[in-house]
């Protein structure tokens, strides 16, 4: 689980910047990235999200968002405790590579679809042309089934893919998508809060 800030804590001038990204649309990427984002609210940070995706997905869902705990739109210059990226499911576009260059851990989206393998390794790939010393970037499988035969063979997606995965995983629940109307994290079971939790733990810690 996330630890929680103390009080008074400063974390100016150490913030973390995580870019979500992914080659194609319909994967989750701004519903992840707002659920990672309302995650470390919970858990004590000031979260920042900036929105790049030309749809504005991420900014509509903030202003609609009835919350004590919330994120905040970005704004230039506003130390952020976690600065969350959320970008065009086109990585070839200039906001993408951007987004990635300024990020400190870079979170790539993969459905376990086999139709989507192609996708997501041409992603890893053009990822990794684009990272620099200190940067991590790992695969985030999102959407997976359990029980199937899909969601048995994920470490061998993972290594075809040719990027290590993070060890949590996002199962298909209809909640994340109940989140995205006022309520946020409070539309979220218990099960999958902690699941969201826990792959938040996993990217806080790379």
């Amino acid at each position: 689980m996330l630890a929680k800030r103390e009080p008074g804590l400063g974390l100016r001038g150490n913030s973390v910047k995580i870019t979500i990204c992914n080659g194609k649309g319909g994967a989750g990427k701004t519903t992840i990235s707002m659920m990672l984002a309302l995650a470390f609210s919970e858990a004590g940070r000031r979260v920042g999200i900036s929105d790049r995706d030309p749809q504005g997905t991420a900014t509509l869902w903030l202003e609609r968002l009835e919350s004590v705990k919330k994120p905040e739109i970005a704004a230039p210059g506003v130390p952020y405790d976690i600065l969350i990226i959320d970008t065009p499911p086109n990585l070839a576009a200039p906001q993408v590579k951007d987004a990635i260059r300024e990020a400190d851990k870079i979170i790539l989206v993969a459905s376990p679809s086999p139709a989507d393998r192609w996708t997501t390794e041409a992603s890893a790939k053009l990822i990794q042309s684009y990272l620099i010393k200190k940067q991590r970037a790992r695969l985030l499988f999102n959407q997976v089934q359990t029980g199937t035969l899909l969601a048995q063979e994920l470490d061998g997606q993972a290594e075809a893919i040719g990027m290590p995965a993070l060890f949590n995983i996002l199962r298909r629940r209809q909640c994340y998508q109940h989140a995205a109307s006022s309520l946020g994290w409070s539309a979220l079971t218990q099960r999958a809060k902690e699941e969201v939790l826990m792959v938040a733990s996993d990217i806080q810690s790379l």
